[in-house]
């Protein structure tokens, strides 16, 4: 009986090891033998060539589901705008149609995009209520050139529904901002961001004697042109303590002038007789720089910003003073009298017009051409909290400056 078992355990012990020789054999020649033999780079070959991306060719509609405040054609020429509209802004795709005709197509779910203007409170409105169906590739995005001081659509309601954001937030996935810098030798657009600086290579500044003369016989310091007052900023306390060292000008509704701001007159007197343009804007927002400021430098005046963007992203550096880089109003208004009383300086933050140009931004452009890109379709994202997403840590009511 004692043999038989010891027996049973040695064939066992037997078995045991014979299994795990061949274990360990197999393995031996995977590793050492097969591994060699598989190509990875092989393998995302062949994907490549059996996944080559095919263009899309077939053209995208853009439905402005809301109106863009009291303009229902949101500032386009026409109720529809085709290719012939993208090809005159030179943009890259022409492939899409935009409309604000409900009617163009059968039924709502035909449209590629819908564009929703979230300044103004459409939701509630008894003649734009959300579409009632939805198709699963449809793109809704959330557009807005003002702050989330003036968001008066309550965001609070829309979990998971807009899909891309349209925004002058530099994080947005269109960036809808007021207007960009273009090459004038390349024509090429230097868009805003973090490496803009990098791209507008200094420029060593030449004497000007054109320039020293219009500087010279300038007679008048700061102006401001404003009609929304009392704003979260508290832009009008600043001009005031300004006011207090300096001369200032305030034309508009919350001031004691008047000049239509687009009249030829008004742009005139901006380069004639005064040294400075105060662009204020009426929030402290992170990336939030209006059309007052591009404005400005469309004449020969230096603007004097206060936002809370970092300007440094969106202008040529030595082309603007910032108002928050100062402690207090005195300092601010020593440094521009310096300059007053210093014209070879003042005309320094002239250097950028030899070789920069302002031009219109083309939001739609963008638009167009990520509905067309690569992965639109396979790769869809809701905001989940876009009012999260739009207020959160995005303005502040302290300024920098001391005033």
């Amino acid at each position: 009986m004692i043999r038989k078992m010891r027996r049973g355990r040695l064939t066992l012990c037997l078995a045991f090891g014979f299994i795990t020789l061949v274990i360990a054999t197999a393995l031996l020649i995977h590793t050492q033998c097969l591994k060699p033999s598989i190509s990875y780079y092989q393998i995302l070959e062949e994907h490549i060539q059996n996944h080559k991306p095919i263009t899309e060719k077939r053209t995208k509609y853009i439905l402005l589901y809301t109106n863009f405040f009291e303009d229902k054609l949101w500032k386009l020429p026409t109720e529809t705008v085709g290719p012939d509209y993208f090809r005159a802004t030179q943009c890259p795709r022409t492939d899409c149609v935009l409309t604000s005709n409900h009617d163009l197509l059968p039924v709502v779910t035909d449209y590629d995009a819908l564009v929703f203007h979230i300044a103004e409170p459409w939701a509630y409105s008894v003649f734009r209520k959300v579409p009632s169906v939805r198709s699963s590739r449809q793109i809704f995005v959330a557009a807005t050139m003002e702050s989330p001081a003036h968001t008066k659509h309550l965001l609070g309601g829309d979990h998971d529904f807009f899909n891309w954001t349209m925004t002058y937030r530099l994080d947005s996935d269109i960036v809808w901002n007021y207007n960009n810098f273009v090459e004038r030798d390349s024509g090429r657009v230097v868009r805003p961001g973090k490496d803009l600086q990098s791209q507008m290579v200094g420029h060593e500044v030449v004497f000007n004697q054109t320039l020293l003369e219009m500087a010279t016989v300038k007679t008048k310091m700061g102006v401001q042109f404003i009609s929304h007052c009392e704003t979260f900023s508290r832009r009008d306390d600043l001009v005031r303590a300004i006011q207090r060292f300096m001369e200032v000008d305030v034309y508009g509704k919350c001031g004691t002038m008047e000049c239509p701001r687009d009249s030829p007159r008004c742009a005139k007197m901006l380069t004639d007789e005064y040294r400075y343009y105060f662009a204020f804007e009426n929030s402290l927002c992170k990336d939030y720089v209006t059309e007052k400021m591009y404005y400005a430098m469309q004449s020969f005046i230096i603007p004097v910003v206060f936002g809370g963007a970092d300007y440094t992203k969106f202008v040529p550096p030595k082309s603007y003073i910032d108002a928050q880089q100062f402690a207090t109003v005195q300092d601010l208004v020593e440094y521009l009298v310096f300059l007053a009383e210093n014209p070879e300086h003042y005309i320094k933050y002239f250097w950028w017009k030899d070789h920069y140009r302002i031009a219109d931004t083309q939001p739609f452009c963008e638009l167009c051409q990520k509905l067309h890109a690569i992965g639109t379709k396979e790769k869809m994202q809701y905001y989940k909290d876009i009012k999260a997403w739009w207020f959160d840590e995005a303005c502040w009511m302290d300024a920098k400056i001391k005033f």
